[in-house]
This record gives C-alpha cells, sequence and structure tokens, in this order.
C-alpha cells in the first residue's frame, strides 16, 4: 500500500522552497514600507508578487514527475538516504514539480504496471521485475563508501539474536519462525531463499512458518530483538545503520551464514548484487531523462555515508537468482504470456493426452472386442458343460451299474457263509424235529442265535448295495482299523482273490470313525486291485501298513507289480477310468466316494521301482465318539 506522499516543489528557489513562507516574508516588508510612507516600493513588490503568482499558475499547469521509492528501510532512512537525490532530480525536472511517492514491494509492483510513476528508486532485484512488466528502463545505480563496487552492492542478511545458541548455520533455521517485509523483496527474501536453496536445502519446507508483514525491514529487526519472531530477512548494511543510529544495541543479533567479500563492508548472508537502481518509465522523455542523469552523476558523494550514483553492468547473478527462483515475469503472468512462455510444456502436454486418448481408444475398442469374444467363449464353456454334465452323468450311472454288478458278485460270496449256516442250523433242528426228538433248549437257543446273527449280517450286505444305488449314507461308528483289516485279508484270502504274500505292519491300537462295511469294501477293492497287478510277477508281494498321521489313520497298501507310463498313471489318477482291460473292481471313483463319505481321503502314489502305493486315510475316532455320525 502507499505508505506516504511527499510533494516536493520546485519554485525557481529550490527543492525545499515554499510559496507561502515568500508571500509572508513580502507582506512583512510591504508592512514596514508602508509605515515610513515609501508607497512606490510597496507598487514595485505587488507588482512582483502578481507576476510571480502568474507564473506560479502557469507551472502547476505542467504535469508532475512521479518519482516512486520502495519503502524498505522506513521513511526516516529512506528520506536521510535519498534525500539528495531527491533535490537533485527536482532540480533537473523544472518548472515541473516533482512528487515523491513511498511504496511496498507488492503495491510498487501493481504501480508500475499501471503507469503509476515516471521514475522509481528500488533494489536490482525488484527493479527487473518491475521493467519486465511495465517496460521501464534501468539508468544508474547508487553506492556507497561501504558498497564500493556498483556491481555488488547489495545483499541478503539473515539475522537472529545472538543469545540464539541454537542457530549457528542455514540448516539450523529448521522450523523457525522468520519474518520478511515482502515475499517479492529482493534482498529482503529471494536472495537468502536462494542462498537456502543453494546449500542444498528446501527453503519451502525448512521453515515452521514465513510471515509477509508489508513492514519496512527496520521493524523486521525490532521483532526479532524483541523475540517476537526468530529470524528475520534484511537487506545489506541496515543493520550497521541500526546499530548507529542507536536504534538496537550493538551486537544483539547476529547473522547466519556471514560471508566475507572484497570491497563490500557490510555483513551480510547471502551472494553479492547489483545496488539499489533509479529506473525510468516511457511516460517520460529523452531530454527529461538526459537532465536528470547528468544531475545524478554530477552530484558529489554524500557527505555521511559517501553515497553517489553511477552505472552497473554485470546483472547475470541476479538473473540467475530470479530464474533459479522462478519469480521472473511473476507480474505480467497473463494467459497469453503463460501460454508463449510454456509453450513446449503445452505441446508436450498435449501431445501426451492426445496419445493418452488414443491409446485409451485402442484400448476401449480392444477390450470390448475381447469381451465380446470372451463372452462367446463363456457361452461355448457353458454348453460345454452342459454337455459334459450329461456325459458324466451317463459315465457315473453306468460306472455305479458296473460297481454294483462287481460288489454283488463280491457280496454272493459274503452271503454264502451267513446262508449256509443258517441253512446247516435249520436242516440240523428239523432233522431231530422228524425223528421226534425235541431240541435241547440250549442246542435250540445257540441255533436260532447263530441264525438271527447270520441273516443280519446277510441283512446288511443287501442294504449296503441298495444304498450305494441310491447314496443314502450309512450310520458311522468306532472300531479298530487293524482289525478290520486282518478281517479284510483272511476274506479275501478265504474266498480265493488274494493268492499272493502280503503282509501287515503298523499300529495295532488304532480306532477310526467310519462306516465298517464302507471301510471293508475300499479294503477289498485295493487289495484286488494289488492282487491283479502282481499276478505274474515274480516274488510277487503285498504291503498293508496301518499309520497315525495325528488326527487321520492311514491305510497304505503297496504293491511291487510292472513300471507304469505316464498315460497308465494319468489315467489311474483320473478316477473311474481303468488300465486294465476288466477295470478295477469297484473302480477308484466309487473308492474315493466311499472315503470322502467317511471323512477321509484316498492317494496314489507311483513307485519308481514299479508298482504302486495306495494311501488311504480315516478320520481318527475319539474315545466318547461311538454314536451316528
Amino acid at each position: 500500500m502507499l505508505i506516504s506522499e511527499r510533494n516536493l516543489r520546485n519554485e525557481n528557489s529550490g527543492f525545499l522552497f515554499n510559496r507561502r513562507r515568500l508571500l509572508q516574508k513580502l507582506n512583512f516588508w510591504a508592512e514596514i514600507l508602508n509605515r515610513f510612507k515609501m508607497r512606490w516600493i510597496l507598487l514595485i513588490l505587488c507588482g512582483l508578487i502578481s507576476a510571480y503568482a502568474q507564473a506560479s499558475q502557469l507551472n502547476n499547469l505542467l504535469p508532475p514527475v512521479r518519482l516512486a521509492v520502495v519503502n524498505s528501510f522506513g521513511s526516516n532512512l529512506s528520506v536521510r538516504y535519498f534525500n539528495g537525490t531527491v533535490n537533485a532530480i527536482a532540480k533537473a525536472v523544472a518548472p515541473r514539480r516533482l512528487v515523491v511517492q513511498f511504496y511496498d514491494q507488492e503495491v510498487f509492483l501493481e504501480a508500475a504496471q499501471n503507469k503509476g510513476f515516471d521514475l522509481a528508486i528500488a533494489s536490482s532485484g525488484l527493479t527487473a521485475l518491475m521493467t519486465d512488466a511495465s517496460g521501464a528502463a534501468a539508468l544508474l545505480t547508487i553506492i556507497n563508501s561501504r558498497t564500493p563496487d556498483p556491481n555488488h552492492a547489495n545483499a541478503g542478511v539473515i539475522v537472529v539474536r545472538s543469545d540464539r545458541d541454537d542457530i549457528n548455520c542455514l540448516a539450523d533455521l529448521k522450523g523457525k519462525t522468520v519474518a520478511v517485509s515482502s515475499t517479492k523483496a529482493f534482498a529482503g527474501f529471494l536472495a537468502a531463499m536462494g542462498e537456502i536453496q543453494a546449500e542444498g536445502l528446501n527453503p519451502n519446507r525448512l521453515f515452521k512458518s514465513v510471515t509477509a508483514t508489508h513492514k519496512p525491514m527496520t521493524e523486521l529487526v525490532k521483532q526479532v530483538v524483541n523475540k517476537e519472531v526468530d529470524v528475520a530477512f534484511i537487506a545489506s548494511c541496515l543493520l550497521e545503520n541500526m546499530e548507529a543510529d542507536g536504534v538496537i544495541p550493538k551486537g544483539c543479533l547476529k547473522v547466519i551464514n556471514e560471508k566475507k567479500d572484497e570491497n563490500f563492508y557490510c555483513k551480510h548472508s547471502t551472494r553479492l548484487y547489483p545496488g539499489w537502481i533509479l529506473s525510468a518509465q516511457p511516460t517520460l522523455n529523452s531530454k527529461t531523462l538526459r537532465k536528470i542523469m547528468e544531475a545524478l552523476l554530477q552530484l558529489p558523494p554524500g557527505k555521511e555515508e559517501g553515497s553517489y550514483w553511477t552505472v552497473a553492468t554485470d546483472y547475470d547473478q541476479m538473473n540467475l537468482l530470479l530464474q533459479r527462483m522462478e519469480v521472473r515475469y511473476l507480474e505480467d503472468r497473463t494467459i497469453g504470456w503463460m501460454l508463449n512462455y510454456y509453450r513446449w510444456y503445452f505441446i508436450v502436454g498435449c501431445g501426451a493426452l492426445l496419445l493418452i486418448i488414443l491409446n485409451w481408444a485402442y484400448l476401449a475398442f480392444a477390450v470390448r472386442r475381447k469381451t465380446e469374444q470372451l463372452r462367446k467363449k463363456v457361452e461355448e464353456n457353458r454348453e460345454y458343460e452342459r454337455e459334459n454334465r450329461k456325459i458324466t452323468e451317463r459315465i457315473e450311472a453306468l460306472e455305479k451299474a458296473k460297481s454294483i454288478g462287481i460288489i454283488s458278485a463280491m457280496v454272493a460270496h459274503e452271503l454264502k457263509q451267513p446262508l449256509g449256516a443258517i441253512n446247516n442250523y435249520s436242516e440240523a433242528i428239523l432233522r431231530q424235529l422228524k425223528r421226534g426228538k425235541k431240541p435241547a433248549e440250549e442246542i435250540l437257543t445257540e441255533a436260532l442265535s447263530e441264525i438271527k446273527s447270520e441273516s443280519q449280517r446277510a441283512s446288511e450286505i443287501v442294504e449296503f448295495v441298495r444304498n450305494i444305488g441310491r447314496k443314502e449314507p450309512r450310520q458311522r461308528k468306532r472300531f479298530n482299523l487293524e482289525s478290520a483289516v486282518e478281517h479284510t485279508i483272511e476274506l479275501m484270502k478265504r474266498l480265493g482273490r488274494l493268492n499272493s504274500k502280503c503282509t501287515l505292519t503298523g499300529a495295532g491300537n488304532l480306532f477310526v470313525y467310519a462306516d465298517p462295511l464302507n471301510v471293508d469294501l475300499v479294503l477289498m477293492n485295493l487289495l484286488k486291485n494289488a492282487e491283479e497287478a502282481v499276478r505274474n510277477q515274480q516274488n510277487a508281494e503285498i504291503k498293508v501298513e496301518i499309520k497315525n498321521a495325528g488326527a487321520d489313520a492311514l491305510v497304505i497298501i503297496e504293491d511291487n507289480g510292472p513300471d507304469m507310463t505316464d498315460d497308465q498313471f494319468a489315467s489311474l489318477r483320473n478316477l473311474g477310468q481303468s488300465s486294465k482291460k476288466d477295470g478295477l473292481g469297484l473302480g477308484l471313483a466309487i473308492v474315493r466316494e466311499l472315503l470322502e463319505a467317511n471323512g477321509g481321503s484316498l492317494k496314489l502314489v507311483r513307485i519308481p521301482s514299479g508298482g504302486l502305493r495306495c494311501i488311504a486315510s480315516l478320520p481318527i475316532a475319539l474315545e466318547d465318539k461311538d454314536g451316528p455320525g
């Protein structure tokens, strides 16, 4: 915002000449002369006053020359530092008036775009931003005895309290609060942030907070002294001036990352850049600019600091900093400028976007085509599944019929014993009755009990065959697995279906929870398969082993039959198919079904030396588990 405005007028007598004061003096002398009755002199004076008033009124009609001064140091320091400059410019632009306006950095750039001034005094970096935005031209650079080199006359300073032992380098600034006059200030912000970036630190994430106060830098120094903030960014030589004027105690602040440079006698934290610059807008004609430049170049050095105007020639470091910090042209970033400045980025971005769109369109087309193909494939697979289901059902029906036939043949042998026993007991009782003898009660009771037991066994066998056809579950119970295996082996031998050497080893006191008849049929089928496999082998042998596998009991039936080809073994693993002309008895599919119905499983392993190992698992029974499953 506009900080202050002073109209410094030149009325033929200099920068601070006041017309009202002159009129008062003339009226005073006129009164004296009137007392001495010197009326003729009074008339002359009145004529002079009238002529002067007319000349002043004519001068007021000329447009003033507007001088903008960036108020980085406060009004008092700015007036003292640039007083000689302002007086010299005022004389050079006479008879036009000179109007001095003080701005902070933000409003200064806005005023430049709106052509709010004709001349400006600002830092080199801020001047560069302003000239890019408004078309102004840099003219002269001011230096003094502390900064005699115009190309290296300004720098940034990072100050903290001297008693802050925790802050000694740039890395120590992490997490600290910082006060700056403006984020557009060159020495007071950009130079310091550029130095931090050059040290490999991220200036955007280093600090806890950065506060733009929009106040002169003298106020920032006071905030650090009063512990209102941890750190302040200021311009070079301001610290020395405030200590010399007694504004702050000498030595109460220290400079972080202090540098030493030749021909620069102020403490500073950053690289050196050109000093403050006088610039002119296109609103001033060349004749007026020539007078101003001649007046400033002929201006003798100031009495206090020896300041004078000269020409700077090296702006490379300043331009590199502005480009690195990406702040050049900030005040003129219109849409047209952005399109022009970033045109290659836009071209590459549009090209990438076009490729993405084309790729998306191609993928959408490919996905749609693939989806249609998959849909047709799914329909075909569903049709195949329906056909396979029908075929599987027919195969299962045939397999079941075949299995029932085989079971019936096996059951017929099994039924001979109970039926024969029933027949024998019945005939014995009938013969005694025909002879007129009454059988003893004990003999009659024993015979009837045996008849009942054998008939019950025959009934169970018949019922089991019926259940296989209906797939109805049977009741499971707890029984000794070894006894069941021994019984099956003996039965197979008695029926003449197990003629090879057969050995039984393993756990003897192992109880399982299953349907005993199901287990008998599984064992019969696996033993029959093993017998058929070793029928033509020399030293034919079948090994049966019972193992405890934790929660399951294993019955391992191993034969030393001939080697099996991959196709033969694959056909075995495809349960329900046979590798022999006369099949595999029940069929491994039925064996597996019986085992799974009792909570078990079937596994086939090919033996490298020849033969097959069948592993049937059944759940081990708990101690108190003896009911229906």
